[in-house]
């Protein structure tokens, strides 16, 4: 085997394997994908918080112990979000008023921009090759009419922080068309089926630069 590779996951509840109960989440089995794909053994670290929002996200990255740990990082993946667009729509069922989604798909991207500036910066500072992938959005309150329309004005949001270093992996399609069958029983994260569906989008988003 080559030299092992230093993956870093942070972010909300998703990044913690919230549902998955006996099974683990995304992070392990992407990183047992990569393994065997690369053949290269693959340290992995958690940085998570349930219920993180993009701000609480922002905060963590001035925590000297994650920045060191990111300062390594060949990759690093993220879950945030769905916590902003939570709150935001609890808001809303107090005021009705549609703004308090624009305010937070505002908020999502200046507090992800400045995360992701942050990291680069690391990476710049102590070089390495990497990569980041932002995991996108589902919608787990397809019942609600209008969440649809803002899954995806979040989703677009993640989508246009995209350069050569970071992608965007799309979720969507596959728990719209997996429903209920990919969430834990009673709540709306994913299951050991949809984590692992999580772990094959991030595989099916490639390597590069890890890749020669």
């Amino acid at each position: 085997m080559e030299d092992e590779l230093f993956y870093r996951a942070i972010g909300d509840s998703l990044t913690a394997g919230v549902g998955s109960y006996f099974s683990k989440g995304f992070v392990s089995r992407y990183g047992q994908m990569t393994v065997e794909y690369l053949n290269r053994p693959v340290r992995t670290e958690v940085f998570a918080q349930n219920r993180m929002t993009s701000g609480q996200l922002r905060a963590m990255i001035h925590d000297q112990h994650v920045r060191s740990r990111l300062i390594n990082s060949n990759m690093v993946t993220i879950t945030i979000g769905g916590n902003d667009l939570i709150q935001a729509n609890r808001m809303f069922l107090r005021t009705y008023n549609p703004v308090v989604f624009e305010h937070a798909e505002q908020q999502l991207y200046k507090n992800l921009l400045y995360t992701l500036y942050e990291i680069q910066i690391l990476k710049w500072l102590y070089p390495t090759p990497y990569f980041i992938r932002l995991v996108g959005l589902y919608n787990p309150y397809p019942q609600l009419g209008y969440s649809q329309f803002w899954v995806n004005r979040f989703n677009d949001v993640l989508r246009s922080l995209q350069t050569d270093h970071i992608r965007y992996v799309d979720i969507l399609p596959q728990f719209t068309d997996g429903g209920r069958n990919l969430l834990a029983f009673g709540s709306i994260h994913p299951n050991r089926i949809g984590y692992n569906l999580i772990a094959q989008q991030l595989m099916n988003s490639g390597y590069h630069p890890l890749t020669p």
